[in-house]
C-alpha cells in the first residue's frame, strides 16, 4: 500500500513541472512536446508546445537547442532561425451539471478552468560556412555547449 502512495505522490509532483525538453509530440504527451519536419536536406520546421509551466524563455531555449542538434547531426556547423512565432494561448473549459425534479431546479454546479500553452514555431536552416546575412548566425557546437536543458 505504501508503494502505491509513493507512486501517486511522484506522479503528482511530476505533473507540476514544465514540459521536458525530451518530450516528443504524440498521443501520450497530450499534444505537448516537439514536432520536427525536415523540409529539405538543410532546413527543418521545428514546433514545440509546452504546458502551463513552460514560459516563453524556456520554449525559445528549447527551439534553439533543437535547431543546434539538428544542424550538427546533419553536418552543419552553422544555422539560422527564421519565421519565429512564439505564442502563449489560453484554453478554457466549462462543465455544468444540474438536476431537475418536479419542474423545479433542485441543484446545479459548474466547473471552469483555464490552462496555458506556450507554442513556438521556427524554421532552422543549416550552413557549412557562416552565411553573410543580416539574420543572427549561430554556431551549432557553441549552442550545444552553452544552452543547457533539463
Amino acid at each position: 500500500m505504501k508503494t502505491r502512495g509513493w507512486f501517486f505522490l511522484s506522479v503528482l509532483l511530476l505533473a507540476g513541472c514544465a514540459t521536458p525538453y525530451s518530450t516528443e509530440k504524440n498521443f501520450w504527451s497530450f499534444g505537448m512536446g516537439f514536432d520536427v519536419i525536415a523540409v529539405s536536406q538543410d532546413t527543418w520546421h521545428i514546433s514545440f508546445v509546452g504546458n502551463d509551466f513552460t514560459d516563453r524563455a524556456i520554449a525559445h531555449k528549447y527551439a534553439l537547442r533543437k535547431a543546434a542538434e539538428l544542424a550538427q547531426n546533419a553536418g552543419y556547423p552553422y544555422f539560422t532561425l527564421s519565421d519565429e512565432q512564439l505564442h502563449v494561448d489560453n484554453k478554457g473549459s466549462h462543465a455544468t451539471y444540474s438536476e431537475r425534479k418536479d419542474k423545479k431546479w433542485d441543484y446545479g454546479y459548474g466547473n471552469t478552468s483555464t490552462t496555458s500553452e506556450t507554442t513556438i514555431m521556427v524554421i532552422a536552416k543549416g550552413y557549412h560556412q557562416a552565411p553573410k546575412t543580416d539574420a543572427m548566425v549561430y554556431q551549432s557546437a557553441f549552442i550545444l555547449r552553452s544552452v543547457t536543458v533539463e
